[in-house]
């Protein structure tokens, strides 16, 4: 009994591990490399992953910042590299004519597209268990049709700018149980909505988008008083900066998170 467990973790690793040098040249898949592969397989990643507001892992120092160049990879002899749907193209063909092995994962832009994203990554990289985990816990949460809304809820993120019909973010919220005011006043991907609108509406949950650096909740705070009281009530939530570039790593927490909300909300009425 004990050999044939010892044998199957064997082999699950050994599909894991697959490629010892991988590199991306994709902002999205250089946090996927960084989050959920041994510091030790990771050759290269972009440069813009070292920008503290995309890093939300560890950079170890032997890994070469790269600038989306086919001839900065060829030295580092790479045995896997991921580059996105759209991004650094010509790289890709330049690098893939030279013989090296070139993998392209499919962008996500809705939950839909994040399963299949998922599921392109773990025919790449094997079965490793926080990318497994994060895909089992996404089809879990899509597996029953989306509840009906039970509450509304209202994106607002730098600039006043809020988040309507036909993206991620919105997709979230229904999936959750919450009615999106902005995309019910009509707005389409990205419109603007000033505090005296916030504050007209009146959603059960406001919800916050962007680093502090730019989006200071305590800042808005105090700018007006209603908004305090939003946050000091518990009625707000902050979508992680992450979900914007890279929703693999949390899209599936995102959304387990906002049904707990909805639920809490609902259950306080």
């Amino acid at each position: 009994m004990k050999e044939a467990l010892l044998l199957t973790l064997l082999l699950l690793s050994t599909k894991a591990t697959a490629y010892d040098r991988i590199a991306s040249l994709n902002l999205c898949l250089d946090q996927v490399l960084l989050h959920w592969l041994p510091p030790e397989k990771i050759a290269s990643v972009t440069w813009l992953s070292a920008n503290e507001h995309y890093r939300s892992a560890p950079l170890p120092e032997h890994v070469y910042l790269n600038r989306g160049q086919a001839e900065e990879l060829l030295g580092l002899r790479p045995d896997l590299v991921l580059v996105g749907q759209f991004g650094a193209q010509r790289a890709a063909r330049r690098l893939r004519d030279l013989g090296l092995k070139v993998v392209s994962i499919p962008d996500a832009y809705s939950l839909e597209q994040l399963l299949d994203q998922l599921g392109a990554l773990e025919n790449t990289l094997g079965q490793l268990e926080p990318l497994q985990a994060q895909k089992k816990q996404l089809e879990k949460l899509l597996a029953n049709p989306a509840p009906p809304a039970a509450a509304t809820a209202l994106i607002l993120s730098a600039n006043n700018i809020t988040y309507g019909s036909g993206l991620l973010e919105h997709q979230l919220l229904e999936r959750a149980g919450f009615a999106n005011l902005a995309a019910e006043k009509g707005v389409e991907q990205l419109g603007r909505v000033s505090l005296e609108e916030v504050i007209a509406a009146q959603p059960d949950l406001l919800v916050f988008y962007g680093g502090e650096k730019d989006f200071a909740i305590a800042h808005l705070a105090a700018r007006h008083p209603a908004l305090k009281n939003y946050i000091d009530s518990g009625r707000t939530y902050t979508l992680p900066a992450a979900l914007g570039f890279c929703p693999a790593l949390v899209a599936a927490d995102v959304l387990q998170q906002l049904a707990d909300k909805r639920r809490e909300l609902v259950e306080s009425q």
